[in-house]
């Protein structure tokens, strides 16, 4: 007899697996007289090859789940589902980012690009719904208990957590890339306006931040899901769509990453660091 865990599994096993062919047999990019898929460097580029990692990890992890395996990273005190959700914010930040790259700015002068491929489009939307099937598994776990942190540990993580949050906002006001033409940050007109996506995660945690430097802290979320847990969705949300970036400017001879990329690289790094850091100081349940 199905039960609800067992269709929220096979919904969970049926994106992912949507997902990665989406991604890997779908159009990325369409020029005006020709098409480019995902590893192409005219076509998904970097964020090609970040998408079908983030596909296989997902498709992988949801047939553990689906097989009542259980998958537990310790150290993180994140288990399938929680790290499911994590990449299923990514792959979608991801996406998000190369749609936005794809249809604003100088970038799209570089090619020609008349728009998005049915793969890129079709992922998206897949990647839009497979957090909330995740979600909506989440009150069939059972309870969840989580320790406060000490004082002293609870500035430290509120400040990292502002700190991060600045520097990811500040991180396209830097230059952003430069071609033979001319260089851009990730704000100004005729940028890839995937700097917006960044300043309103960097916002976010900025905030977070600062609501848990006070007396009386932050809330928790509540259920399977703690603050850290939330911050190592935006960390990767931010981390993977600016590896995807370095990788299509590596890949592309016409243009090159601005020092505002690595600031943005390093600035998301900083925030999972920070994540990892209280995971290891309190004790959550990892489901």
């Amino acid at each position: 007899m199905m039960t609800a865990t067992n269709i929220l599994s096979l919904f969970r096993v049926g994106f992912s697996v949507l997902f990665l062919w989406m991604v890997s047999a779908g159009n990325w990019v369409n020029l005006k007289n020709e098409s480019f898929g995902v590893f192409d460097s005219q076509g998904g580029a970097g964020f090609g090859i970040v998408a079908v990692v983030l596909g296989v990890i997902m498709v992988l992890i949801s047939l553990v789940l689906a097989a009542e395996k259980e998958f537990v990273i310790k150290p993180l005190a994140m288990g399938g589902n929680q790290i499911l959700l994590a990449l299923g914010f990514a792959s979608f930040a991801t996406i998000l980012s190369f749609l936005i790259v794809t249809h604003s700015g100088a970038f799209r002068e570089l090619g020609q690009v008349r728009g998005v491929g049915w793969g890129a489009a079709g992922a998206g939307l897949v990647a839009y719904f497979l957090p909330q099937v995740v979600i909506a598994g989440f009150g069939f776990l059972g309870p969840s208990t989580s320790t406060p942190l000490a004082e002293s540990d609870r500035q430290k993580v509120g400040f990292g957590v502002l700190v991060s949050g600045i520097l990811i906002m500040v991180a396209p006001f830097f230059e952003w890339f430069k071609t033979e033409e001319g260089s851009w940050t990730g704000y100004e007109p005729g940028a890839p306006r995937m700097g917006f996506l960044l300043l309103a995660f960097g916002a976010v945690m900025a905030l977070v931040g600062f609501m848990r430097l006070r007396p009386q802290g932050l809330v928790e979320p509540g259920g399977r899901l703690s603050l850290p847990h939330l911050q190592t969705i935006v960390a990767l949300s931010v981390l993977f769509p600016v590896i995807a970036w370095l990788i299509t400017s590596a890949q592309r001879d016409e243009m090159s990453a601005g020092i505002g990329s690595w600031i943005g690289l390093i600035s998301g790094i900083a925030l999972l660091g920070v994540s990892v850091f209280e995971l290891t100081k309190r004790e959550v349940t990892a489901s």
